[in-house]
């Protein structure tokens, strides 16, 4: 009676620890697909937004705008990826003055200034600081806004795996810090990208173990 009563709760247990290990694999699963997708849509953004621009040899007579410090104030802000509209933010009037524009980094060429832009809010995937960034396009712009969306989405869903409680308290949106940018940057903190963990796997070590447990006591008997 006592080791039938043993036995069965014995396979109660590791039913529930069946239960709890599959969920597990289940929510690791959908976090490494959801992180897949977003750093695919990151690595797009990062291509269309650092795009080259041809430079060209300073030669005499050209109208040139000089900035100094660089191109870009140290920083960026993370964007809201749910709601901002790059094409908004998108700035060319500073370099628009000039012919030619060139910063203190890059003495002896020139970039036609036509061709380039700052915009705060995408400053965030600048990998190349030291040369301008090229002006996009109309198309180019709202191809950032939809993987934005996505990369918004995809965070928000690993919020929700990873703590479902805190996701549920915080909501779905998500406020960037503010910043203050001028015509070439801005002077805010940087901002890290989230690079998110895997849950931990350990349901079906704890019912292996109990399996044994329970072998080795029936032995025992």
């Amino acid at each position: 009676m006592i080791r039938d009563s043993f036995l069965a709760g014995f396979l109660l247990l590791a039913l529930c620890q069946g239960r709890s290990f599959a969920q597990t694999t289940n929510a690791t699963a959908q976090t490494n697909a959801l992180q897949t997708e977003m750093e695919g849509a990151i690595h797009q953004v990062e291509k269309i937004v650092n795009q080259p621009v041809t430079a060209y040899r300073r030669a005499p007579g050209m109208n040139v705008g000089k900035f100094e410090g660089g191109w870009f104030h140290p920083g960026a802000t993370k964007p809201d990826f749910n709601n901002v509209d790059v094409r908004k933010t998108q700035e060319t009037t500073v370099y628009d003055k000039y012919e030619y524009s060139t910063s203190d980094l890059n003495p002896g060429v020139a970039w036609p200034s036509k061709q380039l832009e700052f915009n705060s809010m995408t400053k965030y995937f600048y990998t190349n600081r030291n040369v301008p960034k090229k002006r996009l396009t109309e198309a180019e712009m709202e191809e950032i806004n939809r993987l934005y969306r996505i990369i918004g989405r995809c965070e928000r869903e690993l919020r929700h795996l990873q703590n479902p409680a805190l996701a549920a308290a915080q909501g779905s949106s998500e406020t960037a810090p503010a910043e203050n940018a001028d015509s070439t940057g801005d002077a805010s903190t940087s901002a890290k990208r989230p690079r998110l963990l895997n849950p931990y796997i350990g349901g079906g070590a704890i019912a292996l173990l109990l399996l044994i447990l329970g072998v080795a006591y029936m032995r025992k008997r």
